[in-house]
């Protein structure tokens, strides 16, 4: 009897550290995004207002889609591959790499007003 409790208690103890080193190991990539933005997770692109409050998420890939905001100042792409591409109202364009958050904000580029999610991780002109 006192054998079989030991040999639960040390199944016990070492499932626990299993969880606590898993949630060590996915700690920092929930850290990624920034402390002010409100979470983005995998695999979505993450799109914040002027005020870094969430605005829209996007996970499809392949096509443009329009922003109905004009705020869109914030972004992170919590995706593990596939570049986030963002259209401006001047007919530029940014790119956002996977596990990346930029500001969006160039004022000679005009408004973010929509997004395109590409298969490759890189960011191409």
């Amino acid at each position: 009897m006192r054998h079989r409790l030991v040999q639960r208690f040390a199944v016990l103890c070492a499932s626990a550290t299993l969880l606590i080193g898993a949630g060590l190991v996915a700690g920092p990539a929930a850290q990624a995004s920034s402390s002010s933005l409100s979470p983005c997770w995998h695999p979505y692109v993450c799109v914040y207002s002027d005020q870094q409050i969430m605005v829209g998420n996007y996970k499809d890939t392949g096509y443009w889609q329009p922003f109905r905001r004009h705020d869109v100042t914030y972004a992170y792409n919590a995706r593990h591959y596939g570049a986030a591409y963002f259209h401006y109202s001047r007919g530029y364009t940014s790119c956002v790499e996977p596990g990346r958050r930029a500001n969006l904000t160039i004022r000679s580029y005009g408004y973010v007003n929509g997004i395109r999610i590409d298969i490759r991780s890189r960011c191409y002109p």
